[in-house]
């Protein structure tokens, strides 16, 4: 993003924030699993999921009977965390987000984020194969899951190399940090 006057000119960028963002897209490629929170009036519910990122969103595949997924669409609104795993504290570092979960229904959406997982997580292959078992078999995973994708509107990266607790807010879809 950028500021002032729209004069056809790029803003220069801190390097800094450059290095900031590349990091935070560097973890969210190299992890697998997002935690999703999600909850409606007393009740909350955190459930890991399997992801892959496309911007705008982190796409991943659930039962559309899940608690999780009941209580994102019913509720409006779920926050997501991915982070490294580390024995110390100093090593903490992560994605938080807060935004809603959508069923993906468009054709052209389903099969570019499909390619993607399949290419990330080569077991789902199962996950797209639909309908009835025509040779007797028990029905494939694929008839009993459905593709979501988590929407982020707002993120933070979080380092603690930074400073302990040292927040940063990213703009996932621009690949730049917010001004």
């Amino acid at each position: 993003m950028t500021s002032g006057a729209s004069t056809g000119a790029k803003a220069k960028v801190d390097p800094k924030v450059n290095e900031r963002i590349n990091q935070a897209m560097a973890l969210i490629r190299a992890q697998r699993t997002m935690v999703l929170a999600t909850g409606t009036g007393a009740e909350s519910w955190a459930a890991p999921v399997y992801y892959v990122f496309s911007a705008p969103g982190f796409y991943f595949f659930s039962s559309p009977t899940a608690r999780h997924i009941e209580q994102a669409l019913a509720g409006g609104t779920a926050a997501a965390a991915i982070f490294y795993d580390s024995d110390q504290w100093e090593q903490i570092q992560g994605v938080q987000m807060s935004g809603t979960v959508t069923l993906v229904r468009k054709r052209a959406e389903q099969l570019k984020a499909g390619a993607r997982f399949i290419i990330k997580f080569p077991f789902a292959k199962p996950f797209f194969k639909t309908g009835a078992q025509e040779s007797g078999e028990p029905p494939q995973l694929g008839d009993k899951v459905k593709l979501y994708a988590f929407i982020p509107k707002s993120a933070y990266y979080v380092n603690n190399q930074l400073g302990f607790g040292k927040r940063l807010p990213i703009d996932l879809w621009l690949g730049n940090m917010k001004h």
